[in-house]
């Protein structure tokens, strides 16, 4: 869904020089009646649709939305008190197209709860309640059932493989998979876990693992008490996720539940809990946000990604996550945006985007390539090789560096479709995801970091790749949890 739009007009983002411009301040620079200025982050986070008749300022980053003619445009262009006139952008998820062909799943499958992860899920808080004899016993018990066959027999011995078996075909009707962490990524997009008879640690995915997350994990850091936003298509209800709360900046959509999969996606990346089931995130007990501003398409305007990252700073938010970009040059608002959000102490980490292949702009894309301070994200493979569509830096632009790069080939996460399953999924989307969870575990290690020193420790404590030093390809090479966090 989009903003409905005046004829011959287009939606411009107006910024101020004066980043604390209010909204009759900003009606007078613009010369529109006060009471047509409406509070934009309020309005657009409830149901109700907009058009292009409406006036939205932008509170605290100093930008106004709204439609214009071309010659009004310019003319506002030239006041002395307009920092900039940009065109209201159309901004995508940074996926791979080739990987991300899920448009059928998502209009067919069915969303009631896989009774499978609800069986898990159950066991787990008898393990708490009854300790583990009587909690497994319980659960074996329930397996049966929910196999259809009494008779199935429960290896208690075989730590090594699967854990039950009967005669016959005991996995009729389900889907199967193979015990972590894979050597490759899943073939299968809706992985299943295989319980163990112990369940003595998670096992970690190869893309986890690569990042050193597991040695942070082993000196207390999961990401406690750190708020993370997802800015994105939402977050679904999964059994391997918490959501802490969020809103809605798509016109029309007051909730933030993810009707795309992409947000879901790259929320288990950051946070997917540490509970025996499915996968595990870098920061598994950090607190997530879902600021949905990409609809069910996984498109959205620049304006609402705006609108987000404002909810994101008056909301607490100490990381925000932005997997998704156009591949235009740096954008003043952005700008002011990810200003206003440091100086809040909020760390912001972005996709560099999936252009590395083109002709014209293989290079950073907005937001990631218009403040200094932005982390941008490249994405390699299993084999440390950086992905051809990863967008490069360049050293002619300051703005257009590659900060750094993690996993963003073959991912399985967390996905809603069906409801609390899982898909492999690739793109610059999914490497940022990685970083944002360091940043989580670096801000519960030093809480008083600015964005500015945890960018920088970001950077010395990766893994070079690639030619010797920081180059246009890798940045600054692989992250590295543990090292991040010494």
């Amino acid at each position: 869904m989009k903003e409905k739009k005046q004829s011959g007009e287009k939606r411009y983002i107006v910024t101020y020089v004066d980043s604390k411009t209010d909204a009759v301040t900003a009606s007078q620079i613009l010369n529109v009646n006060a009471n047509s200025v409406a509070n934009g982050v309020e309005l657009m986070a409830t149901a109700a649709e907009f058009g292009g008749a409406d006036v939205l300022h932008l509170d605290g980053i100093g930008s106004t939305v709204l439609s214009l003619s071309d010659q009004k445009a310019e003319e506002l262009k030239q006041d002395n008190r307009v920092l900039a006139v940009e065109e209201d952008v159309e901004v995508f998820a940074f996926e791979t197209l080739e990987d991300y062909q899920h448009q059928q799943d998502v209009e067919t499958a069915s969303n009631e709860q896989d009774p499978y992860y609800q069986l898990v899920q159950e066991y787990f808080k008898q393990g708490f309640e009854q300790g583990k004899a009587e909690s497994q016993k319980s659960f074996f018990e329930q397996l049966q059932q929910f196999l259809g066959n009494p008779n199935t027999r429960i290896n208690t011995g075989n730590t090594s493989g699967n854990a039950f078996s009967r005669t016959g075909n005991p996995f009729t009707g389900l889907q199967q998979r193979t015990d972590y962490p894979f050597p490759t990524p899943t073939t299968s997009p809706f992985a299943r876990p295989t319980p163990s008879q112990l369940f003595p640690v998670q096992p970690t995915p190869w893309n986890i693992a690569m990042v050193k997350a597991p040695a942070a994990w082993a000196r207390g850091l999961r990401g406690n008490g750190i708020k993370v936003a997802v800015i994105d298509t939402g977050i679904a209800a999964h059994a391997d996720l918490g959501v802490s709360g969020g809103a809605s900046f798509v016109p029309g959509l007051a909730s933030y539940n993810d009707d795309n999969g992409h947000g879901t996606h790259c929320a288990g990346i950051i946070a997917a809990r540490n509970n025996f089931i499915g996968v595990i995130g870098v920061a598994p007990a950090a607190s997530l946000y879902a600021v949905k501003v990409l609809n069910s398409a996984g498109s959205g305007m620049t304006s609402w990604i705006l609108a987000g990252m404002t909810w994101a700073r008056q909301n607490g938010m100490k990381v925000v996550s932005m997997s998704l970009g156009a591949n235009v040059p740096p954008m003043v608002a952005y700008q002011n945006a990810i200003t206003q959000l440091t100086n809040a102490g909020v760390t912001v980490v972005c996709a560099a985007g999936n252009n590395g292949q083109s002709t014209t702009f293989p290079y950073v894309g907005a937001p990631a390539n218009s403040h200094p301070l932005a982390i941008a994200v490249g994405a390699i493979d299993i084999n440390k090789i950086i992905a051809p569509w990863s967008s490069r830096g360049t050293h002619g632009s300051p703005w257009n560096p590659v900060t750094l790069v993690a996993p963003g080939v073959s991912i399985n996460s967390t996905f809603p479709f069906p409801a609390s399953s899982y898909k492999t999924l690739s793109g610059t989307s999914m490497a940022c995801p990685h970083v944002a969870g360091a940043v989580a575990l670096i801000k519960q290690k030093f809480p008083l970091f600015t964005p500015a020193q945890v960018k920088a420790k970001l950077i010395v404590s990766s893994s070079d790749l690639g030619v010797p030093g920081n180059d246009p390809t890798y940045g600054s090479g692989l992250l590295n949890c543990d090292k991040a966090t010494l």
